[in-house]
Formats: C-alpha cells, sequence, structure tokens
C-alpha cells in the first residue's frame, strides 16, 4: 500500500460533518446544537454488508456505509469523532459515525500520509428537506 495521500480521482463526493453538542439556557433547559466541523471535504463513501454491531452509549448500531478521506488537508490534520454526523452530498444521505479508523505510514516522520476509515449507519431526520449548502451574500450600504 502506498505511503501517500488518497488521489482526489477516487474520491467520488463530497460531504460536510457536523458535532452535536450541548448547552443550558437562561431557564436551565438543555438545548442541542449541530455546529459544522468540516465542511466540503473530498471523500469516497461505500455502502458496506457487514454483520459487525458497534456500540455506542449503550445502543446497538449496524454499519451501513463506509467513508474513506484524507487525514490531513493543507497542514491541518482533521479530529473526528463518534457520534458526529455526516452529510453526504451526492445522495442526500446522513450518516452517524460509529467508529474511526486512522491508518498511518509505518514511517512515523510521514505525518500527512495516509488516510480516515470512517464506519457509518444511514440514520434519517437530521437533515431532512435540505439537500444542498448554499452561501447566501448580500450587499448593503450602510448611511
Amino acid at each position: 500500500m502506498s505511503i501517500h495521500r488518497i488521489p482526489d480521482r477516487y474520491m467520488n463526493t463530497t460531504i460536510h460533518i457536523f458535532r452535536e453538542s450541548t448547552a443550558i439556557d437562561a431557564v436551565g433547559d438543555q438545548d442541542v446544537v449541530k455546529s459544522l466541523a468540516y465542511q466540503a471535504i473530498k471523500a469516497n463513501v461505500q455502502p458496506e454488508r457487514t454483520d459487525v454491531d458497534w456500540e455506542i452509549q449503550g445502543r446497538i448500531h449496524r454499519q451501513t456505509h463506509s467513508a474513506y478521506l484524507n487525514r490531513v488537508e493543507a497542514s491541518i490534520v482533521r479530529e473526528i469523532e463518534p457520534g458526529d454526523i455526516v452529510l453526504d452530498e451526492e445522495t442526500g444521505l446522513s450518516h452517524l459515525v460509529l467508529g474511526i479508523q486512522i491508518l498511518q505510514a509505518a514511517n512515523p516522520i510521514i505525518s500527512d500520509s495516509h488516510h480516515i476509515k470512517l464506519i457509518l449507519k444511514h440514520t434519517t431526520g437530521y437533515f431532512e428537506g435540505l439537500t444542498k449548502f448554499k452561501t447566501l451574500t448580500s450587499k448593503a450600504k450602510i448611511a
């Protein structure tokens, strides 16, 4: 296996990674906020046929997809956590990250090599009606 990163020609989709966090408001209620951790990552998402079960926070999940992406992009090392939500822009499907496998070259001097494999489970209800991200810009004149 090569010690270099995955070439872009093998990346078939763009994914966005969201992270859920909780905050307590002034009344004492707990609000769940989805924040964008990484945007527009080139990745290769594949359906997976496996009988391996993953246990996260006391619940059993079965893997439905795998995603492969480069670990380092523009000198920034990506930190993805179990429980993050992946939105596949091509299919519009959302996935829950069950596990992360970081594949690294045997030579520790090569820091920007290899890739990350995400173990994913298809979920519904996270981004209903959202198909594409759009950037809104506006022009205003301050008088």
